[in-house]
């Protein structure tokens, strides 16, 4: 197993806040930078004014920049890969005997750049303020919300929870529709090998795929 090297973060004197912000994102970046495989588990709440809050959990893969897989425990069965083609998005949950195939989104989160959308260059992208410390899984992470400014990005507002490492732990997102998506990563593993099964979807018989 490769080790990560992680850059010593350094924090802007007060009151410069968004130099404080600018720092924790220069860490992160150059962690993201070191990293060529990923696996975490990771819980992911929704809260939907219209239908409801939904907590999920599973196991995430991530071989940057192009794949990815987000195989749940709960629901058990569920999964979202991304193949370096295709995305899959299967939920027979809620959805049995079908399988939706989509061309691969560049931003939001069901991206394989899951993490390099908010920390690799993320002064091109968002307007960064420094939002304060917190705890996230046992971890301090130091808080920092991106507001986007350029177009295409699915969401309204951010805020990613960096821990001394550079390493993101929790991303709090509200999307344009409202909803507000909030994913923590925990048990993390950079740069072992991940299983090839886990980050290809094979069709199960009898499923229809739906291509959008």
């Amino acid at each position: 197993m490769k080790k990560i090297v992680f850059v010593g973060l350094v924090l802007a004197a007060p009151p410069a806040a968004a130099q404080t912000a600018t720092a924790v994102l220069a860490t992160a970046q150059a962690t993201y930078h070191q990293i060529e495989t990923l696996h975490a588990e990771f819980t992911q709440m929704l809260v939907n004014p219209m239908m409801g809050d939904e907590t999920t959990t599973g196991t995430l893969y991530l071989s940057p920049p192009h794949r990815f897989s987000m195989r749940f425990s709960d629901p058990e069965g569920d999964r979202i890969v991304g193949d370096g083609t295709w995305l899959w998005l299967y939920t027979p949950s809620t959805t049995p005997n079908q399988v939706i195939r989509q061309v691969i989104p560049e931003v939001g989160p069901a991206t394989p750049n899951l993490f390099g959308q908010f920390v690799d260059r993320p002064l091109e992208r968002y307007d960064a303020t420094y939002a304060g410390i917190d705890s996230v899984a046992g971890y301090r992470v130091e808080n920092v919300r991106l507001i986007p400014r350029v177009e295409g990005i699915p969401f309204r507002s951010v805020v990613i929870s960096l821990s001394a490492d550079g390493m993101l732990r929790k991303v709090d997102l509200v999307e344009d529709s409202g909803q507000r998506r909030t994913l923590v990563f925990d048990s993390i593993t950079v740069n072992a090998p991940i299983p090839e099964e886990e980050l290809v979807f094979r069709v199960p018989r009898g499923t229809r795929v739906v291509t959008n």
